[in-house]
């Protein structure tokens, strides 16, 4: 019998098989066989699951070869494993169209030249099959034990892989992005190249088991089984799962490492925030993460983390490593400091293709839908040319993220906040909320006072360019009620409040407000 599996060759050493001839389709005698059925009845793909060695003696297709016909062609569709047909009164012969058909499918069929016992067959090869799935589970437990003890002191995947082919003796292809393919046991360059041109164009083929590798929810890489002459079985994909489990333990362990590296640098990365560092010494540093490092364009994100009980509880570690997963799918190199409940990470771009900032906002959308923190403020910094002026980029993700703490805004970007950037800066050096205060007080103090929206009018009718029907839709009112507002707006601010210069500063001191009111 199979180490994995009982084959349809296997039966034929029963001892009820003893006088019986494979008269057909012994092409798939390596097929699986499951389970055990009795059937007599022509209409069978209902009462089938697939890889079932069916037992017949034909009695309802005796006297009409084309319901034997539809019988054998239903067993074919249904992926059975064979099937056994005792000669007898009903059967004598297995026609030619059938035979042919067999074969054609790789389809066995074997018949029993005199009488025997159902029952018995039936018995004795479940015995064998639920026999073999106790062998299988401890074999699959023998193994697991196996792969924890070589996990533990792994220093590479081939440790990993050799366990692998020792159980199962097919050739195994181990492939992490960015990285060249593993291939155990080891081939010549030209086998390997012609394997991995083969695996690109299999199509549907059985003899190649693809499956992913997933870490912090995204595939970092893949494994393959490819069996050229037996089919791969289900024993041997269970033995595949807790493999791929222990290679992505063996990963993460690596990250781990990798992680406690880049803290090490956490020293040097803050004098590169702080503008400390030459471009030379810049490039020498990310070399060693970046081999083929190329010029390119960067940015600063700063991740900010509310104080709550989630957060608190938060691997950083872990969470780190998930981020950098997400920068690194997206196309950028990242590196991270700490500070306080803020998660500093630098990004360079390593992707020509696509827009670098579509790419990072899909990775913002990760982070905000990451179900390990909650509340989290994000503000990306202006995008910089120059490796020397990351502390530029800095310094406008700090002031983006004290603006989103100030203004309702949907954009985290440092160039989709301008106006207010400008308004910021201005508040630093200026006394805002007088002089807004000299151009909006008088309809502040009448909304106050009657309760009007003198002030959400104008800016509307100034977003609008001064289109009425465009503003009476947007506030859900009449003309008339608009007009009447308008008037109002005239008499307190003055007529010519929409000529060039005051419209200008009205619009401006609008957003002032907006942001004053928070601060």
């Amino acid at each position: 019998m199979s180490h994995y599996s009982l084959l349809v060759r296997d039966i034929l050493k029963n001892k009820h098989f003893y006088q019986a001839e494979v008269v057909a389709g012994d092409g798939g005698l390596h097929n699986t066989i499951k389970w055990v059925h009795v059937l007599e009845v022509s209409n069978v793909q209902k009462l089938l699951k697939g890889q079932e060695l069916i037992l017949t003696t034909g009695v309802s297709f005796q006297h009409h070869q084309d319901h034997f016909l539809q019988f054998v062609i239903g067993l074919i569709e249904a992926k059975c494993a064979g099937l056994c047909i005792e000669y007898g009164a009903y059967i004598q012969k297995v026609p030619e169209e059938i035979i042919q058909l067999a074969n054609d499918h790789q389809f066995p069929i074997i018949v029993f030249h005199e009488e025997v016992p159902f029952v018995e067959i039936t018995q004795d090869l479940h015995t064998l099959i639920i026999n073999h799935q106790y062998s299988m589970i401890a074999k699959l437990e023998n193994y697991s034990q196996l792969l924890n003890k070589e996990t533990l002191h792994a220093q590479n995947s081939e440790q990993l892989l050799k366990p692998l082919y020792e159980y199962l003796k097919i050739q195994t292809i181990y492939e992490v992005e960015g990285k060249d393919p593993i291939f155990y046991p080891n081939m010549a360059k030209k086998q390997r190249e012609a394997l991995l041109q083969k695996k690109l164009n299999r199509n549907d083929s059985t003899q190649f088991i693809t499956k992913p590798i997933y870490l912090f929810e995204h595939i970092f890489g893949e494994i393959t089984l490819y069996s050229e002459e037996k089919e791969i079985t289900e024993f041997e994909l269970l033995i595949l799962d807790r493999t791929i489990t222990a290679l992505a333990q063996l990963l993460l362990r690596d990250l781990y490492v990798d992680e406690r590296k880049r803290k090490e640098d956490a020293k040097w990365l803050e004098e590169w925030l702080e503008g400390a560092h030459t471009e030379s010494e810049i490039k020498q540093f990310l070399l060693a993460e970046w081999p083929s490092f190329r010029q390119t364009d960067s940015t600063v994100l700063i991740l900010s983390l509310p104080r709550n009980e989630k957060n608190q509880q938060l691997d950083r570690t872990y969470f780190k490593l998930n981020c950098h997963t997400i920068f690194d799918k997206k196309g950028f190199l990242s590196f991270v400091i700490e500070r306080k409940n803020d998660f500093i990470f630098i990004l360079l771009n390593r992707q020509d293709t696509d827009s670098m900032k579509m790419r990072l906002q899909d990775c913002l959308v990760k982070l905000e839908t990451s179900n390990l923190i909650e509340g989290q403020e994000m503000a990306v910094g202006k995008f910089v040319k120059e490796l020397t002026k990351v502390h530029e980029s800095y310094k406008s993700a700090q002031d983006t993220l004290y603006i989103i703490r100030h203004v309702e805004t949907d954009s985290s970007f440092y160039d989709e906040l301008y106006v207010f950037q400008l308004i910021y800066q201005m508040q630093k050096h200026t006394n805002l909320q007088e002089m807004m205060e000299e151009l909006l007080q008088p309809l502040i103090d009448f909304d106050e006072k009657h309760n009007g929206q003198l002030v959400e009018t104008l800016e509307i009718y100034l977003q609008s360019n001064g289109s009425k029907q465009e503003t009476a839709k947007k506030l859900y009112i009449v003309r008339q009620t608009l007009y009447h507002r308008l008037r109002k707006i005239e008499s307190l601010i003055g007529k010519d409040f929409m000529k060039g210069e005051n419209r200008l500063a009205l619009e401006w001191m609008l957003f002032a407000r907006k942001f004053i009111k928070r601060t």
